[in-house]
């Protein structure tokens, strides 16, 4: 729960063309406990004893100006539920390119590439001409991985990079062979052109300062950067973070696969160490349930659009036993271990806003992924 004061929580349910709302208060409803839509159908009040709490609903109701009724099994309850009519004009758009950041139109030609933490210029201002979106998420595996920002050892922009032996260095070719650097390779980086995919951006090494942070290709001499950890010019003026790029991943998982299910393992960093739970041993097994949601809160001044999924953290041992069974439903995401662990803040802390009841289901808990929309509705 967001607080020990009282909480609401609505959720715009399209396909049933309906708003859920709940309240969760601090002590037994009475009678001093009233719900209002206001006349402009855009919010609801909670009154409770000596609290009162507003919440922005994430749709127009297509009632204002009443009171919702408390049915006599409520009174004594500290959960209360409703089901508001949604006005259909305010439905949001199903559009699949809102749900992804940073596509090739939003990006400004010309526009430096910087590291999101430390301002460090990464893609020199000028270099890149034009943008252009890649048709697959899947090469990105293809990269050699870089760092900075590495957990517990401040940011001091060290390259690092190591081969499967453990020896620092360029990793041998077989290394490379069987990473996917083979000569049928067919992503190949253009000057001139940073190329755009769910997740990652694609440059020219010649277009870039020395590498201090992302992925790097030795054959093709490509510098692939992390979406979530550069900023850059754009015409939506925000910057994607790891939810949201991770929530595109997945919408464009089932897009392409039909399966609601991925296993999120972290790429092979073997220059890390294990921060915890999530170390380079756990993996993120996510089952989606609704991809296009918005939701408010009584801790969140806006609508946001989410995925609601549910999810349950597993050993990296146990990932790869269900991704080498015949039986498999579920599909792969590899991300950086860092950025699991922050997925999985992300998924907890979203969970504590969800009424109690609602927050487990068997051994899933429950959770919310922010979603990219660049549009407001």
């Amino acid at each position: 729960m967001p607080s020990a004061d009282c909480a609401l929580y609505a959720e715009l349910l399209a396909n049933i063309r309906q708003i859920s709302l709940a309240v969760t208060l601090p002590s037994p409803c009475d009678s001093s406990t009233r719900v209002a839509v206001s006349a402009d159908c855009q919010t609801v009040e909670l009154r409770h004893r000596s609290s009162t709490c507003v919440l922005r609903l994430p749709g127009k109701a297509s009632l204002g100006g009443v009171v919702l009724p408390i049915q006599n099994k409520q009174c004594g309850s500290t959960s209360l539920e409703w089901r508001l009519p949604l006005d259909a004009p305010s439905l949001p758009s199903a559009n699949q390119a809102d749900y992804t950041p940073w596509s090739a139109t939003d990006l400004d030609a010309g526009s430096g590439v910087d590291c999101r933490q430390c301002a460090t210029n990464l893609v020199r201002p000028g270099s890149v001409k034009v943008w252009k979106d890649l048709p697959s998420e899947n090469w990105a595996e293809m990269m050699e991985f870089w760092h900075c920002h590495k957990p517990d050892h401040g940011h001091h922009h060290h390259h690092h990079n190591q081969n499967h032996d453990g020896k620092t260095g360029k990793a041998g070719d077989e290394s490379l062979a069987a990473r996917g650097y083979g000569a049928s390779s067919s992503i190949s980086a253009q000057k001139g052109v940073g190329f755009v995919d769910l997740t990652t951006l694609l440059f020219d090494e010649t277009d870039c300062q020395p590498l201090t942070l992302g992925f790097f290709n030795f054959r093709t001499s490509a510098v692939t950067l992390l979406k979530w950890q550069v900023s850059c010019k754009s015409a939506s003026g925000t910057a994607p973070s790891i939810p949201e790029c991770l929530a595109a991943t997945l919408i464009s998982t089932i897009a392409r696969s039909g399966s609601s299910k991925s296993l999120i393992t972290p790429l092979d960093e073997p220059s890390r160490e294990a921060d915890g739970k999530t170390g380079p041993d756990s993996a993120l097994h996510i089952w989606v349930l609704n991809s296009s949601i918005v939701y408010s809160s009584s801790e969140t001044a806006r609508r946001i659009p989410a995925i609601k999924l549910l999810y349950r953290n597993l050993s990296l041992e146990e990932a790869n036993k269900m991704l080498e069974a015949v039986t498999c439903d579920s599909q792969e995401i590899n991300i950086p271990a860092q950025a699991i662990g922050d997925v999985i803040r992300h998924l907890e802390h979203s969970s504590g806003l969800l009424p109690s009841k609602e927050r487990k289901f068997k051994e899933w808990n429950v959770g919310l992924l922010t979603r990219w929309e660049q549009k407001v509705w």
